[in-house]
C-alpha cells in the first residue's frame, strides 16, 4: 500500500485520506471530486496597514516638493516604513489559512486545513498523487 503523506494530522495512502483534528475523518480517495483550495483572506490588521501604507506613499508622492530638510524626509520614511513594517509583521504572526475542499458522495466537505503553507502544501501534493496514482490502476 503506497504511503503518500503521514504526519501529525493526516494519512494519505492510494486509497484513503484521513484526517485527525479537530475530529477523525476517513475520505475514500477514489470518491473525491473538484479538489480545490480555498484561501482566507488577509487579517483585518494586515488589510489596514497596507492601506495605511499605501496613503502614506499617495501623501508624500504629493509633497515630495515640501521635503526640503532631514527632518521632513525622516519623518516621511517613518510614514511609510510604520505601518509597512506592523503589516509585515502581522502577516508572520497570523498568516493566512488555506482549506482543501472537494466534493464527496455530492456534498461539498472541507478534507484539510492549515494556515503553515509547507504542511498544507506536503498535504495537498501528496492527495492530488494519491488520485493519480488511483486513476492509473496502480495499487
Amino acid at each position: 500500500m503506497p504511503l503518500y503523506y503521514r504526519g501529525p494530522d493526516a494519512f494519505i495512502t492510494h486509497e484513503a485520506f484521513e484526517v485527525l483534528t479537530p475530529y477523525p475523518q476517513r475520505f475514500n480517495v477514489q470518491d473525491l471530486r473538484e479538489l480545490r483550495v480555498v484561501r482566507h483572506s488577509l487579517d483585518r490588521t494586515v488589510t489596514a496597514s497596507i492601506h495605511t501604507a499605501t496613503g502614506a506613499l499617495i501623501i508624500v508622492a504629493l509633497s515630495w516638493s515640501l521635503l526640503n530638510s532631514v527632518e521632513a524626509w525622516l519623518l516621511a520614511v517613518l510614514l511609510v516604513a510604520t505601518p509597512s513594517a506592523v503589516g509585515g509583521a502581522c502577516m508572520r504572526i497570523r498568516p493566512r489559512a488555506q482549506e482543501l475542499r472537494a466534493v464527496y458522495h455530492n456534498h461539498d466537505v472541507l478534507l484539510y486545513s492549515s494556515d503553515d503553507a509547507r504542511v498544507f502544501g506536503q498535504v495537498q501534493r501528496a492527495l492530488v498523487r494519491a488520485r493519480e496514482g488511483h486513476s492509473s490502476g496502480r495499487s
